[in-house]
C-alpha cells in the first residue's frame, strides 16, 4: 500500500475520543459458571495445574463450543463442517492442557475472564487457518508438476493450480494477489472518503473515516457493545487514547501465544470489540499506525448518526411488519423509539433549530433510553411478533433492520470508476 495514500486516510483523523457510545453486556452460560467452579477448586488447592485443565477442557469439549464456532461459517459440504469441528476440538484441548507460554492461562480465568470468552476467540481466529489447512492437505500434489495427458485425443486443460507450479507456489502467488488487491483497496478507500468528508462533520465524519479503514484494510466491523459500557469505555478512551491500539495489540498478543509479552493489560472490555477479528485481522491492525485501530474504536463507541426521517419512517414500518395487525403498532412505535435512543446521537449534527430543541431532544433520549428494558419486554410477551424470544435477538432483528437502511458502502467515486 502508498504511504501517500494510507496517509490520506489518516490525515483527518481526530486527535482524541471526545464521543460517548454504547454497550453489550456478556451472557454467564452454564458452562462458564462450572468452570469458575472448577477454578476456585484449584485456587482452594482441591485440584492440581493439571487436574484443573483436564476438566476445564472437558467441560469446552461438552459444551459443543467448537461445534458453534464452526457452524457460524458456510462450508461446501457437511463433511468440511465435521473435519473443521475436529480440528477445532484438537485445537481446543491442545491449549488448555499446555502449560507453557501459548496456553491457557488459569490466572486469567481466577481473574474473572470467561473461560468460554477465551475458547471462542482462540477458535474463530483459527477457523480460516484450519480450514485453509485442510484444503492444503487435500490439494497438496496439486503443487507437484502435472503431467499432460490425453484421454479420446482430448487434451485435458491444465488447473489453476498447475498452472500457478509454473511460475511459483501457490503461496507466493496467492501473496501477490493479494498485495495487489489490498493496494486497489487502499486506493479505493482514499478516494472515496476524500469525496465525502467536505460534505461530513462529527460522527458522521467518524463514521465514514471507519468505513474506509474497514474496507481498506479488508477486516470485519468491531463488536459493538450496548449504550451503558459504550460510555464507560469511551470516557476511558477520552482519558487514554493509547488503550485503542494497545487493545488490539494485547488481543494480538494472546491469541498468537505471546501473553508474557503484554506488560499493562487494558480494561478487559475492549476486548471484545476485536472478537470478530481473525490472527491476520488483528496483525494488520496491531502493526500499522495506532490512529487506525483509534478511529476504529472511536466510530464502534460513538452514537450512530442521526437517520434521516424517511430512514425512521422505513424502521418503523418494518419493525411493524414484524408483528401481528392488532394492537401491535404502538408497541413497535415504543420498541423503534428506545432502539433508535440507545444507538443513535438525539440529533443531527447538522441540525440548526437552536439548543433549546437540542435540549428536548437530548432529555426525550434520557426517558426512551431508560424505559427500554420495559419497552423491549412489553414487545417480547407480545403474541405474534417476530422479533426474537429474548432481549438479546429483538436488539439483533433490530440492528439488522437499521443497518440494511443505514449502512455505508465504500466505492470507487463514479468519476474515478469511468477513468
Amino acid at each position: 500500500m502508498s504511504d501517500i495514500v494510507h496517509s490520506n486516510l489518516l490525515c483527518t483523523f481526530p486527535a482524541g475520543a471526545a464521543h460517548i457510545r454504547s454497550v453489550q453486556t456478556l451472557q454467564t452460560s452454564d458452562t462458564d459458571t462450572y468452570c469458575r467452579e472448577i477454578l476456585q477448586r484449584y485456587a482452594d488447592g482441591q485440584l492440581s495445574d493439571i487436574d484443573t485443565r483436564k476438566a476445564l477442557a472437558d467441560a469446552l469439549h461438552r459444551s459443543g463450543i467448537a461445534a458453534t464456532v464452526a457452524g457460524e461459517k458456510p462450508y461446501t459440504s457437511h463433511q468440511q463442517l465435521v473435519d473443521v469441528t475436529a480440528e477445532m476440538e484438537e485445537l481446543m484441548v491442545v491449549k488448555m492442557m499446555q502449560q507453557t507460554k501459548g496456553g491457557y492461562d488459569l490466572q486469567r480465568g481466577l481473574d474473572g475472564a470467561s473461560v468460554t470468552g477465551w475458547a471462542r476467540q482462540l477458535l474463530r481466529v483459527a477457523r480460516n487457518s484450519i480450514s485453509r489447512n485442510l484444503r492444503t492437505g487435500t490439494d497438496k500434489y496439486d503443487l507437484v508438476e502435472p503431467i499432460v495427458s490425453v484421454v479420446n485425443d482430448e487434451i485435458r486443460f491444465r488447473s489453476r493450480a498447475s498452472m500457478v507450479f509454473h511460475t511459483q507456489t501457490r503461496e507466493e502467488s496467492a501473496e501477490m494477489i493479494e498485495a495487489a488487491d489490498a493496494g486497489q483497496r487502499m486506493l479505493v478507500a482514499a478516494d472515496w472518503l476524500s469525496a465525502r468528508k467536505r460534505h461530513l462533520r462529527d460522527n458522521s465524519r467518524l463514521e465514514a473515516q471507519a468505513a474506509s479503514l474497514t474496507h481498506a484494510y479488508d477486516i470485519p466491523a468491531l463488536d459493538r457493545p450496548r449504550l451503558e459500557e459504550r460510555r464507560r469505555l469511551s470516557a476511558l478512551l477520552t482519558e487514554d487514547p493509547s488503550l485503542a491500539h494497545r487493545s488490539v495489540t494485547e488481543m494480538y498478543r494472546l491469541v498468537g501465544g505471546d501473553a508474557d509479552q503484554i506488560t499493562s493489560p487494558v480494561d478487559p472490555g475492549f476486548l471484545p470489540l476485536w472478537d470478530d477479528f481473525a490472527y491476520n485481522n488483528l496483525e494488520a491492525i496491531a502493526t500499522t499506525d495506532p490512529k487506525v485501530a483509534l478511529t476504529l474504536v472511536e466510530a464502534v463507541l460513538a452514537d450512530r448518526v442521526r437517520p434521516s426521517r424517511t430512514t425512521l419512517r422505513s424502521f418503523r414500518a418494518a419493525v411493524k411488519s414484524m408483528g401481528p395487525p392488532r394492537n401491535w403498532s404502538r408497541v413497535a412505535d415504543e420498541v423503534c423509539e428506545s432502539f433508535i435512543a440507545l444507538e443513535f446521537e438525539a440529533y443531527s449534527s447538522f441540525d440548526s433549530t437552536g439548543s433549546e430543541y437540542r435540549e428536548q431532544r437530548i432529555a426525550g433520549r434520557s426517558i426512551a433510553v431508560m424505559k427500554a428494558p420495559e419497552v423491549f419486554a412489553r414487545a417480547l410477551k407480545h403474541k405474534g411478533q417476530r422479533l426474537g424470544t429474548t432481549e438479546q435477538a429483538l436488539y439483533a432483528q433490530l440492528d439488522q433492520l437499521i443497518r440494511n437502511l443505514t449502512d455505508v458502502e465504500v466505492k470507487a467515486p463514479a468519476s474515478a470508476a469511468a477513468a
